[in-house]
């Protein structure tokens, strides 16, 4: 067996960027940036007011002042300078009239005519935003390696950009196999199942940034699943089933019929053990999953998900760890590293993993309402309620 850091050091090392492309600000949200965006100019562009009321000096404000004229958002900023006893009439977003160096909000003055008295005492400087305060011209706004979401595509919009080169998106095809298996929609006769892993992964797969395109069912013979993954225009082949070593487990032979390269087949972790990597023609990397489908989901969380990511030029790629307190027991087991499924939950500062009560990896409802997998090191005993552990969040905390 491989020990669990080998594997995911093999699949690290396997898994470069794939190439960038130029895609639309509106179609780059949850994509990996490959190259940062930068500011073509000052933001905001000039000085600007933060509110409705006078632009004037502040050494002014103790006399009525006489109201020069009117600026609002979207003028073009004054060419004259505001002269002395002069203020201007200002709103909310629009340019500072040079010679100004205050705003004083039109509820603490008072206006009479053309003129206006100020009845507070400004400081020079308040409410104005200036020239630069968020972003100088040249300044990196949006750095590469970053996700994008709202904030930073309408930063990167307001830096001008109208588009975003960002790392393509992984494309991976799932081929299931088993002559057991029937299509979802089949009413399964005496002895078949109805196939679910598909739904599953390809779920799993979306929910990590990849393409998907679903091969259908192979039954246990190697040409016909060979034939299947051979034409597949993928980054990343995914089947599942067929990946132990049993007479009707054909996943490492199917790999050397795609001209590929075996780089690991079985993982010192449970559930999940009879788990494959490898590469095939054309740069493909291969993952042959356990058929049992919480064995199948733990494999795609640790290798395929991993790889998906790392495609995707994510710097950040692994799922985020915790430590929590147990509730419950929990066994170790020798030799193998275990990720029994629960959920945690907050109670102040402090997570708390409490273990589902089935963790066997042949049910299919034992990942239903998982929001983290704890992380046993191999060994003997137990650990106990209370107990300080790891655990992999793969869903939101509540």
């Amino acid at each position: 067996m491989t020990p669990l850091h080998e594997a995911l050091a093999a699949v690290h090392a396997r898994c470069k960027p794939l190439p960038a492309e130029e895609v639309p600000l509106a179609e780059a949200q949850g994509r990996v940036l490959a190259v940062g965006v930068s500011a073509r100019r000052d933001q905001p562009a000039t000085d600007i007011s933060m509110m409705d009321g006078y632009a004037l000096r502040a050494a002014d404000a103790g006399s009525p002042l006489r109201v020069a004229g009117e600026i609002a958002a979207g003028d073009a900023p004054w060419e004259r300078e505001l002269a002395r006893g002069e203020a201007a009439r200002i709103f909310t977003g629009a340019p500072l009239p040079p010679g100004a160096d205050c705003v004083v909000m039109q509820e603490h003055t008072a206006r009479e005519g053309a003129t206006v008295r100020v009845a507070e005492t400004p400081r020079a400087g308040q409410h104005i935003r200036r020239r630069g305060e968020e972003l100088e011209a040249g300044a990196e706004a949006v750095a590469a390696g970053t996700i994008p979401g709202s904030a930073e595509l309408a930063l990167a919009a307001a830096c001008g950009a109208t588009t975003l080169r960002v790392f393509r998106r992984p494309r991976v095809a799932i081929l299931t196999t088993g002559s057991e298996l029937v299509p979802q929609g089949t009413e399964p006769p005496p002895g078949k199942l109805i196939e679910t892993n598909s739904i599953a992964l390809g779920a799993l797969c979306r929910d990590a940034g990849a393409v998907v395109q679903f091969l259908g069912i192979a039954p246990d013979d190697v040409g016909e699943i060979a034939s299947r993954l051979l034409p597949a225009e993928a980054d990343i082949l995914v089947t599942t089933g067929g990946a132990s070593v049993g007479d009707h487990d054909h996943a490492q032979a199917a790999l050397e019929r795609l001209s590929g390269a075996l780089i690991f087949h079985t993982v010192a972790i449970r559930p999940g053990k009879p788990v494959l990597f490898g590469t095939a023609s054309r740069g493909r990397l291969v993952f042959g999953l356990p058929g049992n489908p919480a064995a199948a989901t733990l494999g795609f969380e640790l290798f395929v998900r991993l790889a998906i990511r790392l495609l995707a030029g994510d710097p950040n790629p692994a799922r985020p760890q915790a430590r929590a307190r147990l509730r419950g027991n929990l066994s170790r087991i020798k030799g193998l590293t275990y990720f029994p499924r629960g959920r945690v939950v907050a109670e102040g500062s402090t997570l708390f993993f409490s273990p589902g009560a089935q963790q066997s990896s042949m049910q299919i409802a034992s990942w239903a309402g998982v929001n983290a997998v704890a992380v046993v090191p191999p060994g003997e005993g137990r650990l106990d309620d209370g107990e300080e552990i790891a655990v992999l969040l793969v869903g939101p905390l509540t």
